[in-house]
């Protein structure tokens, strides 16, 4: 089987650019409201609120619009590199523009409207931005991730290939006893990108709102990248997938179980409904995102899929320890 790399389409490569504008649009739409609204607001100004929507917390007028341009350009910076790193078929690059367009609506609605409010309060604690402020703010992301979504473009051809003729998959010559293990690790840069912009939502929340809050965001934000990627192994005990740095959690199929396997594109989406450990009837596996996937066919006639890169070269080598391990047992 071979597997042709795609030509990255225009849409692709102008990725960063539309990653970064409603960054830089948000950030503009702050300093000019900041600016109209200078002479109004008190020093300090209130940053910080209770869940009754009461000012707790107060930042130096000075410091203010730096420490909100950072909340917004971090993120921005982390997204264009991750859409300038993406190669069109690994990431869901459409998926990756609509999180960072939904970061950056949320982000430069609250940002503005804590302007707002403080230049409308006769001093920094009589501020208030209230539970309705933040769901409009909520509202304002899920705006800004359709528009995303709608400028992302289309995703990057599929790769082309497909499966072997049932009995015909290729396999890689062994000679008896010998030993051979592959292994490679896989990871999702669009699962780790949402690590940082939750931590920068957490952030945000945090400033604007409490601790208990932010928990919410930033707890999850901490783990996500260390859930984002997984060590692939293909050896006599079979197709095994574990973190790239524990032993256990551990997921495996063993040679037993398996009947033949391929390489093939997997549409994490379009195949697998979406990312992770995936479940449903006839397929299953783990999908940390789209691409190349080892396939293999079950005993049970279902399907197991782990997508990773040189599906070709460990389908064949499973395809071989499964041949020999018949052999072996008479089967």
């Amino acid at each position: 089987m071979t597997l042709n790399a795609p030509v990255r389409p225009a849409a692709i490569r102008r990725r960063p650019f539309v990653v970064a504008s409603p960054y830089l649009l948000g950030a503009a739409a702050f300093l000019t409201v900041f600016l109209g609204c200078r002479d109004r607001l008190p020093d300090p100004v209130a940053t910080h609120f209770t869940g009754a929507g009461r000012a707790d917390g107060f930042t130096a007028l000075g410091v203010f619009p730096y420490a909100a341009l950072g909340l917004l350009l971090v993120p921005a910076a982390l997204f264009v590199w991750f859409a300038w790193a993406e190669d069109g078929r690994r990431v869901n690059g459409r998926a990756l523009v609509a999180v960072a367009y939904g970061v950056a609506g949320f982000g430069g609605f609250l940002l503005t409207d804590l302007v707002v409010a403080n230049a409308r309060a006769a001093s920094a604690e009589q501020a208030r931005l209230g539970p309705w402020q933040l769901a409009a703010a909520l509202v304002a992301a899920a705006v800004a991730a359709a528009l995303g979504l709608l400028l992302a473009g289309r995703s990057a051809p599929a790769v082309s290939g497909s499966p072997a003729d049932p009995g015909s998959a290729p396999r890689l010559p062994l000679r008896e006893g010998e030993s051979v293990t592959w292994t490679r690790t896989v990871g999702s840069r669009a699962v780790f990108a949402c690590g940082p912009a939750l931590l920068a939502l957490g952030v945000l929340v945090a400033l604007v709102a409490d601790w208990g809050s932010a928990l919410t965001l930033l707890v999850p934000g901490a783990l996500l990248p260390v859930m984002s990627g997984a060590r692939i192994t293909v050896d006599r005990h079979g197709l095994t997938a574990t973190a790239p740095w524990l032993p256990r959690p551990r997921l495996r199929v063993p040679l037993a179980r398996i009947e033949e396997a391929t390489a093939r594109d997997i549409s994490a989406l379009k195949d697998m409904g979406g990312w992770g450990y995936r479940v449903h009837p006839g397929r299953s596996g783990l999908v940390l995102r789209s691409g190349e996937a080892i396939v293999a066919r079950l005993t049970t006639g279902s399907e197991f899929v782990i997508t990773v890169d040189d599906a070709a070269t460990a389908a064949a080598l499973l395809n071989a320890l499964v041949a020999r391990d018949r052999a072996h047992h008479g089967g």
